[in-house]
């Protein structure tokens, strides 16, 4: 059974090898394949794309740092024209926003930060609204992001 990963800022700077976000690349690009073979799923925020690009603008090699952001345009264009298992979400919805800033205080209390809230609250928002078979987690190396995970299946679906 596929299962679907929503992936954080802390994978995606290790699967396109940004340096300085780029400890543990070989071991993330392995469990990577391994997962793609297998016929997962890939879903990538807004707030995941933004952090991203910031990480790649900061890239001290000009010739580095335009080869990683045309990795990222080929993968988001590839994602958005179903040519990949990957897919955006590239809005957020106002029933999500409002989840999120309803989080937000609290969250920020705790150190965790707006981009990461609305990965939690896409993740939820996801679960609910595309209905997957099987598991779905975040894919995060973030302490705070760890465990997030649901499992589901057909009779999930009928029952909504």
């Amino acid at each position: 059974m596929s299962k679907v990963h929503f992936i954080d800022t802390s994978v995606l700077t290790e699967l396109l090898n940004i340096p300085g976000f780029n400890e543990r690349h070989e071991e993330i690009n392995a469990e990577y394949l391994q997962l793609d073979k297998a016929g997962d799923t890939f879903v990538l925020s807004m707030a995941v794309l933004v952090e991203t690009g910031n990480h790649i603008a900061h890239v001290p090699d000009g010739n580095m740092r335009r080869q990683i952001a045309s990795m990222l345009a080929s993968l988001v264009k590839d994602a958005l024209d179903g040519k990949s298992r990957w897919n955006v979400m590239p809005e957020i919805s106002p029933k999500v926003l409002k989840a999120i800033l309803d989080q937000l205080p609290m969250q920020a209390q705790q150190g965790t930060g707006f981009g990461d809230v609305s990965i939690i609250e896409q993740f939820n928002d996801y679960w609910e609204n595309k209905q997957p078979i099987g598991e779905m987690r975040i894919w995060a190396l973030d302490n705070h992001l760890l465990g997030y995970s649901k499992t589901g299946g057909l009779s999930r679906r009928k029952n909504k």
